[in-house]
């Protein structure tokens, strides 16, 4: 199937559309432009202000506008922390900011019953850091690395933990791994990154395991 994904927000989000984008074409399935025909759409929410809300509707609203027999989906910050609105756009499929591959099954699935799906977890009771492939979106040159999910400050003005869980890492040498690879792949720059505060000690032992010394 034609997919297309729109990305509002944050470079997590644009992690995890990249993640999404390379699981989709090892199943099998083709990336368009969201502004194709398409059989899939996919919009990855943003919420961080009231006026990432409104962008997320329209978004959705358009998909469903270029074409009304296709599988309209949300995903991401948005569809987490305003489940209810979201269900009032009538969608297919409504998931939230974990489990990616779970969502590529519900997107499927959706396709093939014609049904309509909300899978919104509770946030708090994650426990384990979704463990993603690295790399760049389509037509990008630089790749991106989520290292940590989450955050557990609850700074007045920002709904991260309320959207995404406590603080969540990704193991060490699975980051190191990542790192290889795709410097091996050709990546000479490396975005990376995690939704909250606390990854400067990360990544300064990620560097320290990945950057060749200078003697």
């Amino acid at each position: 199937m034609k997919v297309a994904i729109c990305t509002l927000g944050c470079k997590v989000n644009q992690y995890e559309t990249q993640a999404l984008e390379q699981e989709l074409k090892h199943r099998g399935h083709t990336l368009t432009d969201f502004e194709e025909t398409a059989d899939i759409y996919v919009v990855n929410t943003c919420s961080v202000t009231a006026v990432s809300d409104k962008k997320s509707r329209q978004m959705l609203r358009q998909a469903k506008r270029r074409n009304p027999a296709a599988v309209i989906a949300a995903c991401g910050c948005y569809a987490q922390t305003h489940p209810e609105d979201v269900k009032k756009l009538d969608l297919d499929v409504i998931a939230g900011t974990n489990d990616r591959s779970h969502f590529i099954d519900l997107l499927e699935r959706a396709a093939r019953e014609k049904t309509h799906i909300v899978n919104v977890d509770d946030v708090w009771e994650r426990r384990e850091f979704e463990v993603l492939p690295a790399g760049g979106m389509v037509n990008r040159t630089r790749a991106m690395l989520k290292v940590e999910d989450g955050c557990v400050n609850f700074c007045t003005y920002c709904l991260i933990p309320y959207a995404r869980g406590r603080v969540r890492s990704l193991p060490m040498e699975e980051a190191a791994r990542q790192v290889r690879v795709l410097r091996e792949e050709g990546y000479r720059e490396i975005v990376v990154m995690q939704p909250g505060l606390m990854m400067p000690a990360f990544f300064s032992a990620i560097s320290a395991i990945v950057l060749p010394r200078k003697d």
